[in-house]
């Protein structure tokens, strides 16, 4: 009877150490990108690797990346997040957030993955993308996240008329 109990216990002992080591392997690798200042036109682009054996097939991830619009004034911001063809995540989510580490207002979203927002921002101010998705290839998962600030229209449509401005000026005082 004795035996059989050492056995028993011996039993629950591996299948609980196997369990834990199961439930340990899935935890995922989470990244903080502090990606600084965008400027108008210079597009941020990063390729995030979720890969096995640190995080296998079944992994949930969350990724944060900080950001600052460069200028003044107004920005508007496109932000596109693409799937990487070669390895699969699941679910993969965008959410834009004021404040750095998504510990802000949610702005926008979340949103699934192929998806181009585009938002009204405040230059100088802190925001943050948070991506979440789960690792669903045998070799873990991929994904591209691209961070472009696009000038305002009013901003070049300024720019044009002074240019426009002095090409008359010029040619004005040409002529005389």
């Amino acid at each position: 009877m004795k035996r059989i109990t050492v056995w028993r216990n011996v039993a629950v002992g591996v299948f609980a150490a196997a369990a834990v080591g199961f439930v340990g392997a899935a935890q995922a690798t989470d990244y903080t990108t502090n990606v600084g200042a965008i400027a108008p036109n210079t597009p941020y682009t990063q390729i995030m690797n979720h890969l096995a054996p640190v995080e296998p097939m079944g992994t949930s991830f969350m990724d944060l990346f900080n950001f600052q619009v460069g200028g003044s004034g107004f920005s508007s911001v496109a932000v596109n997040l693409a799937l990487s063809p070669y390895l699969n995540i699941s679910n993969l989510q965008l959410g834009l957030y004021s404040g750095q580490n998504a510990l802000g207002g949610l702005l926008v979203g979340p949103v699934g993955s192929g998806v181009t927002l585009s938002q009204m921002l405040m230059t100088n101010t802190d925001y943050s993308l948070k991506v979440t998705g789960v690792t669903s290839g045998t070799l873990g998962g991929s994904y591209t996240l691209a961070i472009a600030a696009v000038p305002e229209a009013q901003n070049w449509l300024m720019m044009l008329s002074g240019l426009s401005m002095l090409g008359l000026i010029a040619w004005r005082s040409g002529r005389v």
